[in-house]
């Protein structure tokens, strides 16, 4: 009785074993290719199809390996790259790449270690040899976009038969060996500084130029101004002379009287004596006694 208890027993356990292994789940981000003795006799939830979801494997005999259909992605650092110009450059990748064809695959690769290996040796090997075709200047801002889609399609070309898609390549960083970079760096400084230093001067030189411009052109106009000012004046000099001419010649007695009144004024005003003609005697005594009595 006790043996057959036991014996039982182990019959059920082996046959729990047996129902969970007998099982397998596929989810929506995975692919499966089922092995028996090693060998593919199936693929579930391939792309292109829909076959997520549990599903029947004949337990010992067959096996399930389970691979992802998600786009995935690997970095690649620290590529030396001589371009076409003999500069050295340290670049920086990222491949965007998924498995296209998933039996393909596991009979060209087996796993995706093995699939990352491939693809970090022929994605250098491109890069190396689409950026060395040009120089620096167009591998950093040039035709950097057609660089790219250059390496994908040389990288998707050589691993055609293994089952892999190359989405995507980028290049994330294109810089010069440190050493060289610094080489370049002060170049580029020393570069922009004689440049700075050309401007300066260029800009000093126009400065004087606009000055003396300027001060020249002052200078004519000042003389236009002082000749033009002395002209008007002598016109109305000259006007005057004539309108003093024109009202003597009117009446020469009084306009006599009147200078003669304009004379006395002043020499009051000043304190100087006066002389004056005989005929106008008395004409400074008279304007000089109104002055006391008005107090002016």
């Amino acid at each position: 009785m006790r043996t057959f208890t036991l014996i039982l027993g182990v019959l059920i356990v082996l046959s729990a074993i047996i129902a969970v292994n007998a099982f397998y789940t596929v989810r929506q981000d995975q692919q499966a290719i089922v092995l028996q003795f090693g060998n593919p006799v199936a693929v579930r939830n391939a792309p292109g199809t829909d076959e997520a979801g549990l599903y029947f494997k004949i337990p010992v005999m067959q096996q399930v390996t389970l691979l992802d259909r998600k786009n995935l992605g690997l970095d690649i650092s620290d590529i030396d790259v001589l371009a076409s110009d003999q500069r050295r450059l340290t670049v920086d990748a990222f491949v965007r790449w998924r498995i296209k064809e998933p039996l393909l695959f596991y009979q060209r690769l087996r796993d995706e270690r093995a699939a990352e290996a491939q693809l970090d040796r022929f994605t250098e090997s491109a890069i190396r040899e689409a950026l060395g075709d040009v120089p620096v200047p167009e591998i950093v801002s040039g035709q950097r976009t057609a660089l790219m889609n250059r390496i994908r399609d040389n990288v998707n070309q050589n691993l055609l038969a293994t089952g892999i898609d190359i989405i995507d390549v980028r290049i994330r960083q294109a810089d010069l060996p440190t050493d060289i970079a610094e080489g370049v760096y002060n170049r580029m400084r020393t570069d922009r500084l004689q440049e700075a230093e050309r401007i300066r001067a260029e800009g000093e030189e126009r400065a004087r130029l606009i000055r003396a411009t300027g001060q020249r052109e002052a200078t004519v106009l000042l003389a236009q101004a002082r000749e033009q000012s002395e002209r008007i004046r002598g016109e109305g000099d000259a006007r005057r002379n004539e309108i003093y001419a024109s009202a003597y010649n009117v009446d020469p007695d009084f306009f006599r009287f009147y200078r003669s009144l304009i004379a006395c004024e002043r020499s009051i005003q000043q304190g100087t004596k006066l002389i004056i003609d005989p005929s106008n005697l008395g004409v400074c005594d008279i304007f000089s006694e109104e002055a006391e009595r008005t107090g002016r």
